[in-house]
């Protein structure tokens, strides 16, 4: 049988501070800082030393089965590739990126409200 790291805990110290980040959102780009931060802190607290990510190493897309996809620098990294094989880190990625997802979902819905509170303008509404 084979040993599964559970990283349960982290995730239970960095999900109110993701939750806080992707509430508080304005545009799509503070979305994927924030489950970007979210899953470097998560694996440098699972490795015990620093995470650097680079452009595209994690994006959250609502068109992925799992609502993020990982980039050649973390998936095909071999030091980080067994916690997604070797913990449960997949199925706390995907629980953090719903909220994520739905947060992106709502500002392309509502991109005139975002923009007003971008760029406030005297003659708008909003």
């Amino acid at each position: 049988m084979q040993h599964r790291a559970s990283l349960t805990k982290h995730e239970n110290e960095l999900s109110r501070a993701l939750r806080q980040r992707v509430q508080s959102a304005e545009s799509v780009q503070d979305v994927q800082q924030a489950f970007a931060l979210f899953l470097k802190d998560m694996l440098a607290r699972a490795t015990g030393h620093e995470l650097v990510l680079e452009e595209g190493d994690v994006r959250v897309d609502p068109a992925a089965p799992e609502g993020y996809v990982l980039g050649p620098g973390i998936a095909a990294n071999p030091d980080y590739a067994r916690f997604l094989v070797g913990s449960d880190l997949p199925e706390i990625l995907r629980r953090q990126a719903e909220d994520a997802v739905n947060r992106i979902n709502h500002l392309k819905r509502n991109t005139v409200k975002a923009e007003a509170k971008l760029f406030p303008r005297p003659d708008r509404k909003y």
